[in-house]
């Protein structure tokens, strides 16, 4: 009888942790910039630079730069929630807000 309660014990507290363990959410934050032109065709090999301001934020150690591909695209991931600025080519582009666990898209329309 003991050995039941043991044996029921264990494998009890195995459901559980695998329950903990499986249900961890994936808390990365990705960013996809589209650049393209007026006409909505994408701008291949523009460069993109995400950056935060350190005057602004002096914790923020933020600068990455991604080239974008065939489509028009770039794509960015973050540890951590925040607030960058958005460079095509050097100029500035506006913002984008970096989300927990989700994909923040940005589209850039160039001239």
């Amino acid at each position: 009888m003991k050995f039941r309660a043991i044996l029921s014990l264990i494998l009890l507290t195995g459901v559980i942790g695998l329950g903990v363990i499986g249900c961890k959410k994936d808390r990365t934050c990705k960013v996809l910039v589209i650049v393209q032109d007026s006409l909505e065709e994408p701008i291949v090999g523009a460069e993109i630079r995400l950056w935060c301001d350190d005057v602004e934020n002096p914790l923020c150690i933020i600068d990455e730069n991604e080239t974008t591909l065939t489509d028009g695209t770039a794509h960015f991931e973050f540890a951590n929630p925040g607030i960058l600025k958005v460079f095509v080519d050097g100029d500035p582009e506006g913002y984008v807000e970096l989300q927990a666990g989700e994909e923040v898209e940005k589209i850039i329309v160039r001239p």
